[in-house]
Protein backbone atom coordinates (compact mmCIF):
# COMPACT_ATOMS: atom_id res chain seq x y z
CA UNK A 1 0.00 0.00 0.00
CA UNK A 2 1.18 3.19 -0.74
CA UNK A 3 1.92 5.94 1.91
CA UNK A 4 -0.59 8.46 2.70
CA UNK A 5 1.66 11.06 1.15
CA UNK A 6 1.95 9.64 -2.16
CA UNK A 7 -1.86 8.96 -2.63
CA UNK A 8 -4.07 11.45 -4.16
CA UNK A 9 -7.62 11.59 -2.35
CA UNK A 10 -9.11 15.13 -3.34
CA UNK A 11 -11.42 15.46 -6.07
CA UNK A 12 -9.77 19.26 -6.92
CA UNK A 13 -6.63 17.79 -7.39
CA UNK A 14 -8.39 14.81 -9.26
CA UNK A 15 -9.78 17.06 -11.32
CA UNK A 16 -6.83 19.83 -11.88
CA UNK A 17 -5.00 16.67 -13.02
CA UNK A 18 -7.41 15.52 -15.53
CA UNK A 19 -7.63 18.77 -17.06
CA UNK A 20 -4.19 20.08 -16.87
CA UNK A 21 -2.50 16.98 -17.21
CA UNK A 22 -0.52 14.96 -20.27
CA UNK A 23 -1.59 11.58 -21.36
CA UNK A 24 0.24 8.56 -21.95
CA UNK A 25 -1.25 4.83 -22.91
CA UNK A 26 -0.20 1.39 -22.82
CA UNK A 27 -2.57 -1.54 -23.42
CA UNK A 28 -3.86 -1.88 -19.93
CA UNK A 29 -4.31 1.77 -18.82
CA UNK A 30 -3.71 5.23 -19.53
CA UNK A 31 -1.68 8.15 -16.97
CA UNK A 32 -2.90 11.21 -17.08
CA UNK A 33 -0.10 13.27 -15.58
CA UNK A 34 1.51 16.57 -14.30
CA UNK A 35 4.44 17.88 -12.67
CA UNK A 36 4.16 19.71 -9.22
CA UNK A 37 6.79 20.46 -6.64
CA UNK A 38 5.56 18.28 -4.13
CA UNK A 39 6.14 14.81 -3.49
CA UNK A 40 4.92 12.14 -6.10
CA UNK A 41 1.58 11.18 -5.72
CA UNK A 42 -1.15 8.37 -7.62
CA UNK A 43 -4.69 7.81 -8.06
CA UNK A 44 -6.81 5.81 -9.77
CA UNK A 45 -10.31 5.52 -11.31
CA UNK A 46 -11.87 2.36 -12.09
CA UNK A 47 -15.23 2.26 -13.53
CA UNK A 48 -17.99 -0.14 -12.89
CA UNK A 49 -17.68 -0.63 -16.77
CA UNK A 50 -14.62 -2.75 -15.84
CA UNK A 51 -16.47 -4.86 -13.59
CA UNK A 52 -19.34 -4.44 -11.51
CA UNK A 53 -18.41 -6.35 -8.36
CA UNK A 54 -16.28 -4.08 -5.89
CA UNK A 55 -14.16 -6.86 -5.01
CA UNK A 56 -12.17 -6.60 -8.50
CA UNK A 57 -11.58 -3.16 -8.70
CA UNK A 58 -10.24 -2.83 -5.45
CA UNK A 59 -7.98 -5.62 -6.53
CA UNK A 60 -7.17 -3.62 -9.98
CA UNK A 61 -6.35 -1.21 -7.65
CA UNK A 62 -4.59 -3.02 -5.27
CA UNK A 63 -1.96 -4.30 -7.93
CA UNK A 64 -2.14 -1.55 -9.91
CA UNK A 65 -0.46 0.27 -6.51
CA UNK A 66 1.91 -2.41 -5.70
CA UNK A 67 3.69 -1.86 -8.69
CA UNK A 68 4.10 1.79 -8.21
CA UNK A 69 5.32 1.78 -4.94
CA UNK A 70 7.56 -1.21 -6.14
CA UNK A 71 8.99 1.19 -8.99
CA UNK A 72 8.34 4.89 -6.99
CA UNK A 73 12.07 5.60 -8.00
CA UNK A 74 11.30 5.36 -11.89
CA UNK A 75 9.05 8.69 -11.23
CA UNK A 76 10.57 12.01 -11.47
CA UNK A 77 10.07 14.40 -7.97
CA UNK A 78 7.23 16.22 -7.55
CA UNK A 79 5.32 13.58 -10.01
CA UNK A 80 0.94 13.39 -9.61
CA UNK A 81 -0.42 10.56 -11.88
CA UNK A 82 -3.87 9.39 -12.42
CA UNK A 83 -4.56 5.81 -13.87
CA UNK A 84 -7.18 5.30 -16.21
CA UNK A 85 -7.84 1.34 -15.94
CA UNK A 86 -8.61 -0.70 -19.27
CA UNK A 87 -10.70 -3.65 -19.15
CA UNK A 88 -7.96 -5.70 -20.14
CA UNK A 89 -6.19 -5.45 -17.09
CA UNK A 90 -9.00 -8.24 -15.05
CA UNK A 91 -6.73 -11.52 -16.24
CA UNK A 92 -3.54 -9.78 -15.43
CA UNK A 93 -1.38 -11.07 -12.98
CA UNK A 94 0.42 -8.46 -10.58
CA UNK A 95 3.85 -8.89 -12.63
CA UNK A 96 2.16 -8.40 -15.64
CA UNK A 97 0.76 -4.96 -14.89
CA UNK A 98 4.20 -3.99 -13.36
CA UNK A 99 6.24 -4.90 -16.73
CA UNK A 100 3.41 -2.51 -18.41
CA UNK A 101 4.45 0.15 -15.73
CA UNK A 102 8.08 -0.28 -16.54
CA UNK A 103 7.48 0.23 -20.22
CA UNK A 104 5.15 3.49 -19.92
CA UNK A 105 8.09 5.33 -17.84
Amino acid sequence: MLKKINRITSKKEFEEIKSKGEMKATELFSVVWMKKTENRAFGAIISKKISKKAVFRNQIKRRLMEAVRLNMEKFPEGFRGIFLVKKNILDKKEGEVESCLKKLF
